[in-house]
């Protein structure tokens, strides 16, 4: 057994279906959308080389430019409310004597359920007939107060926002208070000692303990928000009049509904870039967070 295991031909059998599999469904994909954003192609006729037009199109389109800018309405409203409150929660749970567990796993429960049955159950709730939350609206104020909280295009991408919030949080939560567990009681014991206690000894203490933590969920916010697409596409598929559409969804119509793969390709292109530089920039920034106990 351990003859086999100091030849390199083992590992590489293990290593060989996987790196397949990646080549196969990411590297791939990748490398022919490059290639087919140089293109204008509906998927059936001969595809005619055009350049960097469909690139330079893109900055012309107010559809995408719209869609761009909802994205980083996404990223914004993730990183100054969905964090925050992150750690907010985080902090109170890991204070709790008793049950801690429960609220951990309560927390964590939305998380477990698809994107499709939030998005459902949500729009459910924003009914503007029967919806629980008009039909609350109605029972303690007047019947004008009631809202069309996804065809009013100026509450449609703040109530997808909040149903996006509620199904990710929880996965933050649980990495948070972990790091925060997981600090040293020794370092907590001696901060009270000093006179560091409440308030303070999250500001000083707690939070940059995890700031390496903290930088993950930063990463995986803006990965995440920038190629959103299913939530999207279930509540609103981008409406009313794009006010909700970003650029996943539009990649999408563009693609496979107006069949200009050509174009298509290169709205996912340029998402892909812009991923590399926002996390790039973020790593630049923070190479140096490095927490030593």
């Amino acid at each position: 057994m351990n003859k086999a295991l100091r030849n390199p031909y083992t590992y590489i059998a293990f290593i060989l279906p996987t790196l397949v599999l990646y080549a196969l469904f990411f590297v791939y994909p990748v490398i022919v959308s490059f290639v087919y954003g140089f293109f204008q192609w509906d998927g059936i006729t001969q595809k005619v080389f055009i350049g960097l037009d469909n690139f330079t199109r893109l900055w012309k389109d107010h559809v995408f430019l719209k869609s761009l800018a909802n994205n980083f309405y996404f990223m914004a409203f993730s990183l100054i409310v969905n964090i925050p409150l992150v750690f907010l929660i985080s902090i109170l749970i890991s204070k709790v004597g008793r049950m801690r567990d429960f609220y951990k796993s309560a927390v964590f429960v939305p998380v477990v359920i698809s994107t499709a049955t939030v998005a459902i159950l949500f729009g459910v709730l924003y009914n503007y007939d029967s919806g629980l939350i008009n039909q609350f609206i109605r029972l303690v104020a007047p019947d004008s107060w009631a809202r069309e909280w996804l065809s009013d295009p100026k509450l449609a991408m703040l109530s997808i926002l909040i149903a996006n919030a509620w199904q990710n949080i929880g996965f933050f939560i649980v990495l948070c208070l972990a790091a925060i567990l997981n600090i040293p009681k020794e370092i907590v014991e001696a901060s009270k000692i000093d006179g560091i206690n409440g308030w303070s000894e999250t500001w000083l203490i707690t939070l940059p303990l995890i700031r390496p933590v903290l930088f993950v969920m930063l990463l995986l916010t803006v990965s995440g928000t920038m190629k959103v697409l299913d939530i999207v596409q279930i509540m609103t598929n981008g409406g009313p009049f794009q006010s909700t559409e970003v650029m996943s969804t539009y990649m999408l119509k563009v693609g496979f509904r107006s069949m200009e793969l050509g174009y298509g390709s290169a709205i996912g292109v340029t998402m892909f870039i812009l991923i590399l530089v926002l996390t790039g920039i973020l790593q630049k920034l923070t190479k140096h967070e490095e927490v030593q106990y």
